[in-house]
């Protein structure tokens, strides 16, 4: 993937950053094109509800009065308009595209025009786009980008993620991950919500929320914010002043991660504003203060640029675009950060567990062994020739990726600390640490020295891959006898368990997990071997020629060990490679 590429050069600085949780995400819709309407598709259902309750019998039709008012907007000539035919879908008008493409950038004007003196103002945002059903509904499901948010703030990297959208895709996205949900996260949507102790992270919804909405329409239904009176007033009502104050904090003192937001909305430039005023950006900054997941910058985002740095902008315009711009809409650059900050946290601990024993040049060779093992897993993000295939089928892919992926880690992770096997196909995700790696290795309590080793074995089977000396498949909870991953070559099939300790090892076994007496079981021990039990008499981890699992002890291999070519040679042999 080009954008992992990306995070070990140029956008270096933000990558170490974003692993220590100094980025807050500002999420737009973006990240939901794909589950629920886009803001063209949004414009083309409000003209045909309006076109569709035209009379023409009436001369004084509301809905014809308004449809004019909408076109006006597009900047339709008086002949052009007059020559609208009503009685024709409008993706079927000849400027059906050219109306869209003028009203985008226009849409909260668009959703301000009112329908008539009988229908509230708000009339086009509840009825014409029927939020409740459309943005609110049970029924949708969360897609790629929401997952990988859910990972990167359960992983404890993401405490804050500010959100415009009024879908409730990310909660849900969270909901499934965690049966943990309500004690870790708080959502909020009024500013009394931030009165809400206890969470370590939170989902901050400025625009409102579809879901609450639906639910109580009484309470939530005036806080859909989308129509231009509203955005135009919104900093000044004294009930968002709250909200307004913790936003501009949040802008002031953390780094800005922008995913799928246009941030063209003059309440947002106006949050922003106050927050610079309050403590400026400087320039140069290392790490950037503002990330924008986009191809390319749009006049909104240079505005938000120079709004950011101020003063500083004039003269490095073209400097600080060029530290902004990732060059990646927000799906490959999330499935990125997921890939990049769990490999990320196993090269600190592989980093801290091999501190004054081999030297900084080994450790750096099991580090880029880490590392090729993350590029190879993230060829399968994507299919081999996207271009040959639609659309929706490059999406399908994609999600499986997640899926399988959010499958795999919960297995590695509940058998390496527990022994135990989870659910099959649970869909919960076991995050690898709730902190960044550092903050995470300040508990007493963290295995830190056994997830280094984990890194450690990882690494040592992404060497082999890399050489050529075996190829390897990914194992699924609901087949966990396969193994965590499968090592294949031409004559050798090993089902390979990760496990910290002899007590995972000894539940690992109980469970029916694996048997002791197959030959093509390979179990991997982060801690130094225990004791040599009577009913399985071994001298050592490995192989002995008779019929039995291989084992491999990462810390006895380090000790008898002098290089990191000698660890491998000392994993193949306890694998029977």
């Amino acid at each position: 993937m080009a954008v992992l590429e990306r995070f070990g050069s140029t956008f270096s600085s933000f990558s170490a950053a974003f692993n220590q949780g100094e980025y807050v995400l500002w999420l737009g819709s973006g990240i939901s094109r794909d589950r629920v309407p886009n803001v063209g598709e949004l414009l083309t259902n409000v003209v045909e509800h309006l076109r569709s309750n035209v009379d023409e019998s009436k001369t004084d039709c509301e809905y014809r009065a308004a449809l004019d008012e909408v076109l006006r907007l597009a900047a339709l000539r008086p002949e052009e308009l007059a020559s609208t035919d009503v009685s024709i879908t409008f993706e079927d008008w000849p400027l059906h595209k050219r109306i869209v493409a003028a009203l985008i950038t226009n849409y909260s004007h668009v959703l301000d025009v009112l329908v008539g003196d009988d229908n509230p103002d708000d009339y086009l945002v509840w009825t014409a786009l029927d939020v409740p059903n459309t943005y609110g509904s049970p029924d949708l499901k969360p897609d790629v980008e929401h997952y990988c948010i859910a990972i990167l703030m359960l992983e404890g990297l993401v405490p804050s993620a500010v959100t415009a959208n009024w879908d409730g895709l990310l909660e849900k996205a969270l909901t499934e991950l965690t049966p943990a949900f309500a004690s870790l996260v708080r959502v909020v949507v009024k500013p009394e919500d931030f009165r809400t102790v206890g969470p370590i992270m939170e989902v901050i919804k400025f625009h409102g929320c579809a879901v609450r909405a639906r639910e109580h329409a009484d309470e939530y239904r005036e806080r859909l914010v989308a129509r231009e009176s509203q955005i135009s007033r919104w900093t000044e009502q004294p009930e968002n002043r709250s909200m307004r104050k913790h936003l501009e904090v949040l802008y002031a003192d953390r780094l800005t991660l922008m995913l799928g937001l246009s941030a063209q909305d003059a309440n947002l430039h106006t949050v922003f504003a106050g927050a610079i005023q309050d403590l400026a950006r400087p320039w140069p900054a290392s790490p950037p203060s503002v990330v924008l997941s986009e191809e390319h910058l749009e006049a909104y985002h240079r505005n938000l640029l120079k709004i950011t740095y101020g003063s500083n902008h004039q003269g490095n315009a073209g400097a600080i675009a060029q530290s902004a711009l990732l060059g990646a809409y927000g799906k490959p650059t999330l499935l990125a950060l997921v890939l990049a900050s769990l490999t990320e946290k196993l090269s600190f601990w592989v980093g801290h567990e091999l501190d004054g024993v081999w030297g900084a040049a080994a450790v750096e060779e099991l580090l880029v062994d880490l590392l090729g093992l993350r590029d190879l897993a993230a060829r399968y993000a994507d299919p081999d020739d996207p271009a040959m295939l639609k659309y929706e089928a490059v999406l399908d892919f994609q999600r499986d990726f997640v899926a399988r992926l959010i499958d795999v880690v919960n297995l590695a992770l509940t058998v390496f600390r527990t022994g135990r096997t989870p659910t099959p196909r649970s869909g919960r995700y076991e995050p690898l640490s709730e902190r960044p790696a550092a903050q995470a290795g300040l508990n007493a309590d963290f295995p830190a020295k056994q997830f280094g080793r984990l890194g450690i074995a990882l690494a040592l089977i992404g060497r082999g891959l890399a050489l050529g000396q075996w190829s390897a498949v990914s194992g699924d909870s609901i087949a966990v006898g396969e193994g965590v991953i499968r090592l294949f070559t031409s004559e050798r099939d090993a089902r390979v368990f990760f496990v910290k300790d002899s007590m995972a090892l000894t539940q690992l076994e109980l469970e029916g997990s694996f048997d002791d007496n197959d030959g093509d079981v390979l179990i991997v021990v982060a801690d130094e071997e225990p004791p040599t039990q009577t009913r399985s008499p071994r001298s050592r981890f490995g192989r002995d020629g008779k019929a039995s699992a291989g084992r491999f002890s990462v810390a006895s291999g380090i000790t008898d060990t002098a290089s990191p070519d000698e660890l491998y040679e000392s994993f193949r042999l306890a694998g029977g490679f």
